[in-house]
């Protein structure tokens, strides 16, 4: 009788264990969620400050730029443990996506900032050097969109990875 509530125990132990511990790609998942929510405020952010850009309002620009940097590096931070994860999961597909999402994240970084260079010489009306800062901001954006979708090409790939 002991060994039979000793053995129930036990199973009852790591059944509650099991469930309780996350495997890194479940944690890959619940990041992944927040990078996205943040990748996409981080894109509006960066919208409307061009928007507010061609629009001549130099300061809301500003203010809508330091609001995409923000919310891309908070998903730049989520995304440096997602690939953490991914590491420790020993799963390439996860691996190479993740690196991926950090390379797009890069680029947006990027972009926001060379945007939020080219401002102050777009107020001096120096478009010479306006335009440089908003050609490489572009540029960078267009980088963006090519890691995005590469990693939209390992989501294909691997629809049983990626739900």
């Amino acid at each position: 009788m002991d060994n039979k509530i000793i053995i129930l125990g036990i199973m009852i132990s790591v059944i509650f264990l099991s469930g309780c511990i996350q495997s890194d790609t479940s944690k890959i998942d619940g990041v992944s969620t927040l990078i996205n929510t943040h990748l996409k405020n981080g894109d509006n952010n960066f919208n409307n400050a061009g928007t507010d850009v061609n629009k001549f309002l130099y300061t809301k620009a500003l203010k809508e730029s330091d609001n995409a940097s923000s919310e891309f590096n908070q998903a730049k931070s989520l995304a440096s443990q997602g690939f953490t994860y991914a590491q420790n999961s020993n799963d390439t597909v996860y691996v190479n996506y993740m690196q991926l999402v950090l390379n797009e994240i890069d680029a947006k970084i990027n972009a926001t900032n060379e945007l939020k260079t080219a401002i102050p010489y777009l107020m001096d009306n120096d478009t010479i050097n306006a335009n440089t800062h908003v050609g490489n901001a572009n540029g960078f954006m267009n980088k963006a969109t090519t890691f995005y979708d590469q990693r939209q090409d390992i989501v294909k790939q691997n629809p049983t990875k990626f739900k």
